[in-house]
């Protein structure tokens, strides 16, 4: 599903005031390369099931999530494009257009939420200008090729209740907060290869074993024994 592009906000949220500035790449920059790049940056709000990055397309910005769940998707050899992981805070998107390469996947939005953008190309040559200024680079990208790792192998557990508490974890430290914003039951059987009756129903088993807490609908809290799942036998 496509919407509208993203609506431009008129606040001016300088980086150093940034509740999200220590996951993402600028906000680690020193103060000074936080000033040139500052008139550069927009901040924009996005909706649920807006398309944030196409696969196979160049991009021109890049992307800091700020706040927000989004569906990292990639293309299947029958040309079907399917759930390879979450992302969260602090996730970038268009990394590859820094060094004018077409993005490996494609992000749609789980969630409304709020991004940053930039030119690619201002990013890319602040970096150059300083190879010191690599660092936060660097790290975000060993982060994202981390936690798509971390993705892989939460689908290949064994038994459902393992992966969802798998990825209840992942979601937690994407959404830098204990109490996760749950993703929709459709959109979690689509990331675990199953049917939404099958996620409904080993939610309601983990929130009867204690494992989970459900604040209301759309958020949970794992209760600190949910690392026995990985411990049981069954």
């Amino acid at each position: 599903m496509t919407t509208n592009p993203p609506q431009l906000i008129d606040a001016n949220q300088r980086c150093q005031l940034c509740a999200a500035r220590m996951s993402c790449v600028v906000g680690q920059l020193p103060r000074s390369q936080q000033e040139r790049l500052d008139p550069l940056i927009r901040e924009l709000d996005f909706r649920k099931g807006e398309q944030l990055q196409v696969e196979g397309v160049e991009p021109a910005t890049v992307r800091s999530i700020k706040l927000g769940t989004v569906m990292l998707k990639r293309d299947g050899p029958d040309g079907q494009a399917r759930p390879v992981g979450l992302a969260g805070r602090g996730h970038l998107l268009g990394l590859w257009g820094m060094v004018g390469m077409k993005t490996q996947i494609g992000a749609e939005a789980l969630s409304a939420g709020r991004l940053c953008e930039l030119p690619a190309a201002a990013l890319a040559t602040t970096l150059g200008k300083d190879p010191a200024l690599n660092g936060p680079l660097q790290r975000q990208m060993h982060r994202a090729f981390a936690r798509l790792a971390d993705w892989g192998q939460v689908m290949r557990l064994r038994g459902l209740h393992r992966q969802i508490v798998g990825a209840l974890m992942l979601l937690a430290q994407e959404q830098g907060t204990r109490t996760v914003h749950l993703p929709s039951q459709i959109a979690m059987a689509a990331l675990l290869a199953t049917t939404r009756e099958s996620v409904a129903r080993t939610l309601r088993q983990l929130q009867d074993a204690g494992y989970l807490r459900r604040h209301d609908r759309w958020h949970g809290e794992l209760s600190g024994t949910h690392m026995d799942v990985f411990r049981d036998s069954d």
